[in-house]
């Protein structure tokens, strides 16, 4: 498991270039330079995807809701991905509340994050935000949550939550697809304390700052 003290660690210098692109067009582009990422063809190499998840009535007794989000590096591969767990964790031991992020390679965990949040969600009507950062840099696949919102949790995600792997050959994310996202949400308890799940918006980002916005909008079937 991943451990981030301080905003001087070196893993932490990473994520704040991964979990703040309005940075940049004065850290990204000067790091990529140095490391010489930079070519003519500029690529993709970090996707956001802002999502809403809105819970009807929860049962904290049973704790239900439990829904899963999976962010595919590459659509041709199911077995690269990254997880995010909501309202529980579960891979080497299971807990109730909160939310887990987790790196796989061959279906198998590399990295995982547990988030310091422990409630179980318990508010009728709760509305959650946040977004879902990938990004692919200096040999590594990288993941996290950044600005979450819910009116029970409050504030949640950040750099403390970011998870990596070996990005196995994989030099930008140009395969990945909002759809294979939205297809892969799993409820697997109590999908009928859920009352949507929707992709609101997806940017994608380039090595030499621009970005394409894809105004997504669309629902997770439940």
């Amino acid at each position: 498991m991943s451990t981030v003290n301080t905003w001087d660690d070196p893993r932490c210098a990473l994520s704040r270039v991964f979990l703040y692109p309005f940075l940049y067009g004065s850290i990204v582009l000067v790091v990529f330079a140095n490391t010489a990422v930079v070519a003519a063809e500029p690529k993709i190499f970090l996707v956001e995807e802002d999502w809403e998840l809105v819970i009807n009535q929860p049962e904290v007794a049973i704790n239900s809701p439990q829904i899963a989000f999976f962010m595919y590096p590459d659509s041709g591969r199911n077995d690269l991905y990254f997880q995010l767990q909501m309202n529980y964790a579960a891979e080497e031991g299971y807990s109730s509340g909160g939310f887990r992020v987790g790196a796989f390679s061959g279906d198998h965990p590399r990295d995982e994050e547990r988030s310091r949040i422990s409630e179980t969600l318990s508010w009728d009507n709760d509305r959650l935000r946040w977004t879902s950062a990938m990004a692919v840099f200096n040999n590594q696949l990288m993941f996290a949550v950044k600005d979450g919102y819910g009116y029970q949790w409050g504030v949640f995600g950040g750099p403390e939550y970011l998870v990596e792997m070996n990005d196995e050959g994989l030099v930008n994310l140009a395969n990945y697809s909002p759809a294979q996202s939205l297809a892969a949400v799993d409820i697997g308890f109590g999908s009928n304390r859920v009352a949507s799940i929707r992709l609101k918006t997806v940017r994608l980002i380039r090595t030499d700052g621009s970005q394409q916005v894809i105004q997504v909008n669309e629902f997770a079937h439940q």
